[in-house]
């Protein structure tokens, strides 16, 4: 058995708006020139990347052609504390391992506490792909969402 991946960054930022940034506003900062299915298709960086905002929400890549590809779909939703996902992205669903996020306050900001379980899915492939998100996650987490973090900027009304 696969164990969980686990990764965690803090940002300079409240729960709130680390939540915001990682949901509504992962097309600004999600690497799509390399982590997309349109990557892989030679189509880097002309995709987009959503989170529909709820819980039964899909995450959904918008290909270059204007075909939307499934990544997963929300199993939790609670803005500013956690969601949880089957993440299944080039897989078929029956495939998906699940993703949970948690956004907890800390003395510097907001701690987000990433964890990528379920890999029995695949079978002998499991530890294969576990060291590719783990290493995967590492760039997409700990840098792109983070240095995001530092240029989010909140609207003020």
């Amino acid at each position: 058995m696969t164990d969980p991946i686990r990764k965690s960054v803090i940002v300079l930022l409240a729960p709130k708006e680390a939540f915001t940034l990682f949901t509504r506003e992962i097309d600004r900062w999600w690497p799509k020139d390399s982590h997309s299915i349109s990557a892989r298709q030679g189509q880097a960086g002309v995709a987009t990347v959503q989170i529909e905002p709820k819980k039964g929400g899909q995450v959904i890549e918008t290909l270059p052609d204007g075909t939307r590809a499934l990544w997963g779909q929300i199993t939790e939703w609670h803005p500013g504390e956690r969601l949880s996902m089957d993440w299944h992205v080039g897989q078929n669903q029956e495939n998906a391992t699940q993703i949970r996020v948690t956004f907890s306050p800390c003395d510097a900001g907001t701690r987000v506490d990433l964890t990528h379980s379920g890999w029995e899915t695949h079978g002998d492939q499991a530890t294969m792909m576990s060291a590719e998100y783990s290493s995967g996650w590492n760039k997409v987490l700990g840098q792109c969402f983070a240095s995001a973090a530092t240029r989010f900027v909140v609207s003020l009304v």
